[in-house]
C-alpha cells in the first residue's frame, strides 16, 4: 500500500469521490490531492502484508468483543472517514463510532470516535503527519493509535492530552497480559492479543 507522488493540480472532493467510485484501488483525499496517483494512472492502496491484515484483525476482533452491547460500532479497512468540510477522506485501518449518524450512514464516516492506523514502511510518515493533521480536525475523535507490527509498538495519542502521546507499549513476549488504555469508550487492548500469530 504506498503512496506515489501527488498530482501538482487541486482536485474538487466531489470530483474524487466520482473517481473513487470507479477506481479499482482505495484512494485517500487530503486538501485536494488524491494520494496514490501517478500521472499515468492509479497506484492505490491494492492490499497490504499478512503482518498487517493479521494485526488489523486481531485488533477489530478485541474491540469488537469489547464493544458488544453498546452503541459503538468498529468496521475496518473499507469505510472512508471525512472531514464534514470535506476537505481529507481516508480509509483508516480500524474506527470505532458511536455515532447515530454514522450508524445510519452506508459508506462515509463523519463521527469517529477512535482511529487505528497500522503502519507500514510505505505509509508510516503520512500516517504520523499530514493524516495525524487532518483527523485531529474532525471534533468527535477523541484518539488515534498507531500500531507497528515490525516494533510490535502501541502508540496512542489523545484529544484529552492534546494530541501529545499518553501511551507507547512495546509487547514483551514475557508479559502476556500487558495491556494498553485507548482513551475512548473504555477501551483497552492487550498487547499479547495485538500481535498475536505474528512470526
Amino acid at each position: 500500500m504506498g503512496y506515489a507522488q501527488k498530482l501538482p493540480y487541486y482536485i474538487q472532493p466531489e470530483d474524487y469521490l466520482l473517481l473513487e467510485a470507479k477506481a479499482e484501488f482505495k484512494h485517500e483525499y487530503l486538501d485536494g490531492v488524491i494520494y496514490g496517483w501517478q500521472g499515468e494512472g492509479p497506484l492505490g492502496m491494492a492490499g497490504g502484508s499478512v503482518r498487517h491484515g493479521q494485526v488489523i484483525l486481531n485488533i477489530a476482533l478485541s474491540l469488537k468483543v469489547q464493544l458488544q452491547g453498546s452503541e459503538c460500532t468498529v468496521l475496518a479497512t473499507q469505510v472512508l472517514v471525512h472531514k464534514k468540510d470535506k476537505s481529507a477522506y481516508f480509509y483508516p485501518d480500524i474506527v470505532v463510532t458511536c455515532s447515530r449518524a454514522d450508524r445510519a450512514q452506508n459508506t462515509h464516516l463523519t463521527e469517529p470516535s477512535l482511529v487505528v492506523e497500522v503502519l507500514s514502511p510505505s505509509t508510516e510518515f503520512f500516517d504520523r503527519h499530514d493524516k495525524f493533521l487532518a483527523y485531529r480536525g474532525i471534533e468527535s475523535l477523541q484518539s488515534y493509535v498507531l500500531v507497528s507490527p515490525d516494533s510490535r509498538t502501541i502508540e496512542v495519542f489523545t484529544r484529552a492530552n492534546q494530541w501529545a502521546p499518553v501511551a507507547r507499549q512495546q509487547g514483551t513476549p514475557g508479559l502476556p497480559t500487558e495491556s494498553v488504555s485507548l482513551g475512548a469508550s473504555n477501551l483497552n487492548l492487550r498487547v499479547a492479543d495485538v500481535f498475536d500469530g505474528l512470526a
